[in-house]
């Protein structure tokens, strides 16, 4: 084949695997024999991935042996341009909801599929439109793409077009909702740096529990007085629904500071992190106890006592189902053949290891996913629900921790040792987790059904009247004005410095899943259990909650997007 022909066509190289006895063998070979006064030539690296090329452009229209370039063929050079590349990504996607519409046309009972009325075809469009407004937000200006995920659901939900009526389907909405708060949770847990979190474990309770507690107890304060008629009992359920942060607005975004090099410096990340599930376990926990105390529901007892059941179990849980995913399935090297482990490596016994590592990460993710789930959605159906989140974030920390800690051991101890791609660029113990980019995956494709539907929760005849609206801002800064206070002294001594101590304030704000959660529930249990002032009461709960979702949930995202570089200290700096 003639160069320009190799200059058009893909090239692809792949480099010869090789093994090294040791690690001074390995890296001798690498830096060549200095003994000899000279370079020698670096050998290829074993388990190096093909490298591919792709050249759209040649000096002439015809390549040496007559036959027609790439250049001469018009019409696929014109394709691979921007904007041609570009329309067919769009009309991919359409072709996509259009095939998924039909299939749903063609095999739903079509009364589901009514437009408006269906309720599977109001879920549909739910997804579709979320999806689509969080990239547009996104791209348009920056934004937090849950932004314009819950601006398409308040849309739908107030032009009739979200109508969700067959028990089946809400009950589907319910569980996906869970599915996507249980992947956050779980990706959180497994971006939490151990050495940091010990470090940080004073400064861990003290953020998740002060800052919780001040302000639901400003909230209650607040709403006594502002609210008319509004109990005392009524003001601490209303502070807790409020003081409750939202993991699924926080982690994502740390995350991306975190895969940006900000905030590790420090440890803010996991410091934030874990405390966010901690914090969200108190406001669950009381909100349960306040809740039975106003409907009189059970033995009060138990109900006080619900909250540190809730932590005892959830620490529990967590703890034996991470360790137990360390060993089970067992590691990829386990099955890793014989004549690989003498340094003999074959091509067949580099593809049986690949198949190994693509086979442990997949069951690693689905036990670690289910059980996780199962923790969630298992605690509420108990009657624990503060134990489901905690357990999820615990097993996922230590079986993420104890899967890196065996591969560092495993790098170290080993006589032979097989270079991959990965290990070159940042060395074994800084490769990220595989199991993270499949939770990475399904988050992508969870958050537009969580985000939307807390944003269908927002009905425009609940804001009817100015007086509730603005009372229920007041409220709600003077909950926020004591959390910040509080926020920064409880942090103070853990070697943060100002401008970190100012980002965590605003890490802090956001509130959205906890909220959308709890509030129809107050508001159900007093049409079925309460008076008519029960019901004024939880009407103004659940009004002052959407109201807390609609300020913090875009102000806390886009805080953290565009104050995080600015505040926290970069990794390499």
């Amino acid at each position: 084949m003639s160069n320009n022909e190799e200059h058009i066509c893909f090239n692809e190289y792949d480099s010869q695997k090789s093994t090294y006895g040791s690690f001074f063998t390995r890296s001798r070979e690498m830096r060549g024999d200095e003994n000899n006064g000279g370079t020698a030539a670096q050998p290829p690296l074993a388990g190096l991935q093909p490298l591919k090329r792709y050249n759209a452009a040649t000096n002439s229209a015809y390549a040496a042996d007559g036959r027609p370039s790439m250049r001469s063929s018009s019409l696929l050079a014109r394709s691979d341009h921007r904007w041609p590349a570009t329309a067919a990504d769009a009309i991919a996607v359409l072709l996509s909801v259009a095939v998924a519409w039909c299939l749903l046309r063609v095999n739903v009972t079509p009364s589901l599929m009514a437009v408006p009325g269906g309720s599977v075809a109001s879920m549909f469009m739910l997804y579709v439109a979320g999806l689509a407004a969080g990239h547009a937000v996104d791209a348009a200006g920056g934004l937090p793409p849950l932004l314009g995920m819950m601006l398409a659901g308040i849309a739908l939900q107030n032009f009739g077009l979200y109508t969700v009526t067959a028990p089946w389907c809400v009950h589907l909405v319910a569980i996906m909702r869970e599915a996507a708060l249980s992947v956050i949770l779980i990706k959180g847990g497994l971006e939490m740096n151990a050495a940091q979190l010990r470090r940080l474990s004073g400064a861990v309770t003290r953020l998740a529990l002060l800052p919780c507690v001040a302000e639901a107890a400003a909230a209650a304060v607040a709403a006594h007085y502002i609210l008319p008629n509004f109990s005392w009992e009524w003001g601490l359920m209303l502070g807790f629904v409020l003081s409750a942060v939202s993991p699924a607005v926080l982690v994502p975004n740390l995350l991306r500071l975190k895969h940006m090099g900000y905030g590790e410096k420090n440890g803010v990340n996991t410091l934030v992190i874990a405390a966010s599930s901690l914090d969200d376990i108190v406001s669950i926990s009381a909100f349960g106890v306040l809740s039975g105390i106003v409907f009189s529901t059970g033995d009060l007892t138990s109900k006080i006592v619900q909250g540190p059941e809730d932590v005892c179990i959830g620490t529990a849980l967590g703890l034996v189902w991470g360790f137990l995913l360390i060993f089970v399935p067992p590691a990829p090297w386990a099955n890793v053949s014989y004549t690989t482990r003498k340094g003999s490596l074959q091509n067949n016994d580099q593809n049986r290891e690949k198949q190994a590592e693509k086979s442990v990460t997949a069951k690693r993710a689905f036990l670690l996913g289910s059980g996780g789930f199962l923790a969630v959605t298992g605690s509420q159906w108990y009657g624990y629900p503060g134990a489901g989140p905690l357990a999820c974030i615990i097993s996922s920390f230590v079986a993420g921790t104890g899967w890196k800690w065996r591969e560092e051991k495993q790098n170290c101890n080993r006589s032979t040792i097989v270079l991959s791609h990965d290990d070159v660029q940042d060395g074994a113990h800084n490769k990220s987790n595989p199991v993270e980019a499949v939770f990475e995956c399904i988050w992508f494709g969870l958050q537009p059904i969580l985000f939307a539907s807390i944003g269908t929760e927002v009905k425009f005849e609940l804001l009817k009247g100015g007086d509730i609206v603005i009372a229920g801002l007041l409220v709600l800064v003077c909950g926020l004005i004591v959390r910040l206070i509080v926020t920064s002294c409880a942090v103070w001594g853990a070697g943060l410095n100002f401008k970190e101590v100012i980002f965590i304030n605003i890490a802090w704000l956001p509130k959205a899943t906890v909220q959308a959660a709890l509030a129809p529930v107050a508001l159900e249990m007093a049409r079925m259990m309460g008076t008519d002032e029960d019901m004024e009461s939880a009407s103004r709960l659940l009004t002052i909650s959407v109201i807390s979702i609609l300020v913090t949930a875009p102000i806390g995202a886009f805080g953290i997007q565009w104050f995080g570089p600015r505040l926290l200290s970069h990794s390499d700096r």
